[in-house]
C-alpha cells in the first residue's frame, strides 16, 4: 500500500503530462478514418475472427501480421474505427511504461520517473505516430523493449538468476517481433551483444528461451514453408531486407541524419511517411540537440546501458545499410525512440542528483522544443485539407455512395484506398488494387473476386496514386481501349462505371466458318474450337519474334474481337504483339498495365483471356504476329466475336452470378461447378471460360491460411514500359 501512494503521484503526473502534451493531437486526429494500411490489418482482424489465419500483411509479405490478432478480440466488440485508436493509444501508453521501467532497471527510480515523464511529453514524431501511424511500427519497441526488461534482471547482483519461464517468455516475445518484422533482428542482435559486453551469461536459461524464440517466430517459417512470404522477402525492392550497395552507404548515413532529426524533434514532421516538415525557431533545436546529447551521454556511462547502446547502434546501422530506407521514411527509425529515451532519463535523473537546477534546465531544454512541435503539428491537423494532401487518406463516404447507388459490389481502386473501401462498406463493396502497386507480382487477396464481377467499378483518385492510373489518365487508357462508359466525380475521387466493351459476346461468330493455324501453316486442331474446357493446343516451342497464328473466316465478314483463352501459369499476356486484318496492322499490344476488356470490363495484369481488339473491320484473315520472345503458346479456347452475328441469349448468367456469390463467399469448389454449368449454358461467351479458369486454378489453393489470389504477371506486364 505505501508502494502504491509513493506511486500514484508519478501516475498522475504521468497522465497530466501526456494529457497536455499529447492530448490535443489525438483529439484532432481521432475522428479520421483510418489510413489504408491500417484498414488492411483491420481486415484481417476480421477474418481470423471467421476462422482465415494469415502468417503475413495481406499484400506485403514481408511484414508479420501480429497486429491483425491483438486487434481480432477488440473487433469482437467494439466499432472498427474506436478499435483501432484505443490500440494506438495503448502503444503509446505502454511505450509510457516500458520507458520508465526500463530506465528504472538502469538508474533507479528517479530514473525510471524521469524517462516515463520524458515519453509521456513525448517528441513531436511519437505523437503523430501514435495518433496516425501504421502498425506495425508502434507495435515495435514494445515487442522488442520488453524481452530486454526481463533480460536485464540477470545484470543485477542481486536479483536471483533468470528463471526457465522468465527466458521462455523473453524468447517468445523476441520471436514474435522476429516474425512481426524484420526491424526487430537488428534491435534485438544489438541487445543481445551488449547484454553480453556488460557480463549477462544465460547459462541454463539459454534453451527455454531458444525454444519460445523457436514458438514466437515459427509463423514466420509456416510462412516460407507454404510459399506465402514468397521470394519477395528477399528480393522485393521494397522489402526491408534489401541491403543498399557499397556506393551508396553514404547516402545512407545522410538519411539517417535527416530521419533522426525528424523523429527526435529537431524539426517536425507532419506526416509519419513523408517529406512535409516544419521548422522551429532556430534556438530551439539548438537548445535540443545540446540538452539530448548531454542527458544521453549522462545516462550512457554505465555498464548496463550498454544494451541500449548497442540496440541504438544496430537500429542505426541497419538504418544506414537497407535499401528500403530514405530520409523521410522515419518510421523504420522510430524502434531508437526507446532506449533514447531511457538514456536520457537515466542522464536527466543523474544531472537532478547533481544539481536539481541542472536537471531542470536539461529538461526543459528537451520539453521546450518538443512542446512547440506538438504545437505544429495540431496547428497543421487541424486544417481538414492534411489528411488528403499530405496523409493520402481522402473522404470515401461519397464513392462508396456513388457505389451503392448503382448496386456496383466490387471496384479496383488504388493502394491508397483499395482496403479502405472494403473496411468501411462492412465488405459489401469487395475492392482491390488492380495490380499489386508496391510488390508488382505479388498475389493480393481480393482480386480474383473483383476479376470476376462482370460489373466492377474502378474508384481512383485525380491526384493520388502509387502506381495505378490517376482518374485522368484512366480515362486516356480507356479512349485507347474502345468501349464505352459512365464516370461520377464523388467528393475527393471518382467512379468509372457501367463500362460497355467495344465487341459484344452475345454475337460469336460459329466454329464451321472459322480455321486457324500457326504462321508456318500448321493447323491447329478442333480442341481449340470445341468450347471443352479439358482439351488445349500447346505450342511445342516458345514464342518467338515473328510466330504467331493465323485465323481465316469463310466467308470474310466484320470482326469486332479475336479472343485467345490462355494458360494462367504460362502466360502470354506480356509478349509484344500486333494484329493484321486482311494485311492491315489494326491493333498492337499489350495495352499499359496489360489493360483489356475481359468479363465486361477493363482488366489490367495477368488475366485467363488475351483480347485483340479489331475495330468491326471486314476480313477474311486475321493474323497475331508475336514480337518478342515468350513462353510456349497455349490456347485452350478460341472466339471471334463479329457486329452482325446472331445474337445468342443470355442463358448462362444466373449460372455465372452464382458462381460469382460461391466465390466471394470462400466455396471454390461450387464456383468451378457453377462456370461449368454456365460455360454449358453459353459456350461461345469467353467471359466465361476465363471464370471457370480462374476457379480451377483458385479452388486447390488455401482457403483458410495465407488466403491470397492469381498474380498479376509481375513487373513486366503490369509496369509502364
Amino acid at each position: 500500500m505505501t508502494a502504491l501512494r509513493g506511486w500514484l503521484p508519478a501516475l498522475v503526473g504521468l497522465v497530466l503530462v501526456y494529457a497536455v502534451a499529447r492530448g490535443p493531437l489525438h483529439c484532432t486526429t481521432f475522428d479520421l478514418p483510418v489510413s489504408n494500411d491500417d484498414a488492411i490489418l483491420l481486415l484481417m482482424g476480421r477474418h481470423v475472427l471467421k476462422g482465415e489465419l494469415a502468417t503475413t500483411l495481406w499484400n506485403q509479405p514481408y511484414n508479420g501480421a501480429l497486429d491483425a490478432y491483438l486487434l481480432a478480440p477488440g473487433l469482437s466488440l467494439l466499432p472498427h474505427h474506436l478499435v483501432f485508436r484505443l490500440y494506438e493509444l495503448l502503444g503509446a501508453i505502454l511505450l509510457v511504461a516500458l520507458a520508465g521501467l526500463l530506465a528504472r532497471r538502469v538508474g533507479g527510480e528517479r530514473a525510471g520517473v524521469a524517462a516515463a515523464l520524458l515519453a509521456a511529453w513525448g517528441t513531436p514524431y511519437m505523437a503523430l505516430m501514435t495518433a496516425t501511424g501504421p502498425p506495425p511500427n508502434f507495435l515495435m519497441p514494445l515487442v522488442t523493449g520488453l524481452p530486454l526488461l526481463l533480460a536485464l534482471r540477470g545484470l543485477d547482483p542481486e536479483a536471483p538468476p533468470l528463471g526457465q519461464r522468465a527466458a521462455l517468455l523473453i524468447g517468445l516475445v523476441a520471436g514474435l517481433a522476429v516474425w512481426n518484422s524484420s526491424l526487430a533482428i537488428p534491435a534485438l542482435t544489438g541487445m543481445v551483444a551488449g547484454l553480453v559486453l556488460a557480463g549477462l551469461r544465460p547459462g541454463r536459461s539459454a534453451l527455454p528461451g531458444l525454444a519460445g524464440f523457436a514458438l514466437g517466430a515459427s509463423p514466420l517459417a509456416l510462412a516460407h514453408l507454404i510459399g506465402a512470404a514468397g521470394s519477395t522477402v528477399v528480393t522485393a525492392a521494397s522489402a526491408v531486407t534489401a541491403v543498399r550497395p557499397r556506393w551508396l552507404w553514404g547516402s545512407g548515413v545522410a538519411d539517417l541524419g535527416r530521419a533522426a532529426a525528424g523523429l527526435l524533434g529537431v524539426n517536425v514532421p507532419l506526416v509519419v511517411d513523408g517529406p512535409e516538415r516544419a521548422a522551429l525557431p532556430a534556438a530551439l533545436p539548438v537548445a535540443l540537440v545540446l540538452g539530448l546529447a548531454t542527458v544521453v551521454l549522462a545516462g550512457a556511462w554505465s555498464r548496463k546501458a550498454l544494451p541500449f547502446l548497442a540496440w541504438a547502434g544496430a537500429l542505426a546501422s541497419a538504418f544506414v545499410l537497407s535499401r528500403r530506407t530514405g530520409p523521410d521514411e522515419i518510421r523504420y527509425l522510430y524502434g531508437l525512440t526507446l532506449p533514447v529515451l531511457v538514456l536520457a532519463g537515466v542522464g536527466l535523473a543523474r544531472a537532478w542528483a547533481w544539481r536539481p537546477a541542472a536537471g531542470l534546465a536539461l529538461g526543459l531544454m528537451l520539453i521546450g522544443p518538443w512542446g512547440a512541435g506538438h504545437r505544429l503539428l495540431v496547428e497543421r491537423w487541424r486544417d481538414p485539407a492534411q489528411a488528403v494532401r499530405v496523409w493520402q487518406v481522402p473522404e470515401i463516404g461519397p464513392a462508396l455512395d456513388a457505389l451503392a447507388g448503382a448496386g456496383v459490389t466490387s471496384a479496383y481502386a488504388s493502394l491508397q484506398f483499395a482496403g479502405r473501401l472494403t473496411l468501411e462498406s462492412g465488405e459489401r463493396v469487395i475492392a482491390s488494387q488492380a495490380w499489386n502497386e508496391r510488390i508488382p507480382g505479388d498475389p493480393l487477396r481480393f482480386r480474383d473476386e473483383v476479376d470476376l464481377d462482370p460489373a466492377p467499378a474502378w474508384v481512383l483518385s485525380p491526384s493520388l496514386s502509387r502506381g495505378m492510373p490517376r482518374a485522368g489518365r484512366f480515362r486516356e487508357l480507356l479512349r485507347t481501349l474502345g468501349g464505352s462508359w459512365q464516370e461520377e466525380l464523388a467528393g475527393d475521387l471518382m467512379v468509372f462505371r457501367g463500362f460497355s466493351p467495344p465487341y459484344d459476346e452475345s454475337r460469336p461468330v460459329t466454329s464451321d466458318a472459322i480455321s486457324v493455324s500457326t504462321l508456318d501453316g500448321a493447323a491447329l486442331p478442333a480442341a481449340v474450337r470445341d468450347r471443352d474446357v479439358t482439351t488445349a493446343w500447346r505450342s511445342p516451342v516458345g514464342i518467338t519474334r515473328g510466330s504467331g497464328l493465323r485465323v481465316r473466316l469463310e466467308p470474310p465478314r466484320r470482326v469486332s474481337a479475336l479472343v485467345l483463352a490462355v494458360d494462367l501459369d504460362h502466360s502470354p499476356l506480356s509478349v509484344p504483339w500486333i494484329a493484321e486484318a486482311d494485311g492491315v496492322m489494326v491493333a498492337e499490344g499489350p495495352a499499359r498495365h496489360g489493360l483489356q476488356w475481359v468479363n465486361g470490363a477493363p482488366r489490367a495484369g495477368k488475366q485467363a483471356l488475351m483480347v485483340v481488339p479489331l475495330g468491326d473491320r471486314k476480313a477474311g484473315e486475321v493474323r497475331l504476329i508475336f514480337q518478342g520472345a515468350g513462353p510456349p503458346l497455349a490456347v485452350l479456347e478460341l472466339f471471334l466475336y463479329g457486329p452482325d452475328e446472331a445474337e445468342r441469349p443470355a442463358a448462362g448468367r444466373p449460372s455465372a452470378a452464382a458462381a460469382l456469390a460461391a466465390a466471394r463467399a470462400g466455396d471454390w469448389d461450387a464456383a468451378v461447378r457453377l462456370y461449368a454449368d454456365a460455360v454449358r449454358l453459353e459456350p461461345d461467351r469467353a467471359a466465361f471460360h476465363a471464370g471457370l479458369a480462374r476457379a480451377r486454378w483458385r479452388a486447390p489453393r488455401r482457403r483458410w491460411l495465407d488466403v491470397e489470389g492469381l498474380d498479376d504477371g509481375g513487373p513486366e506486364l503490369v509496369l509502364p514500359r
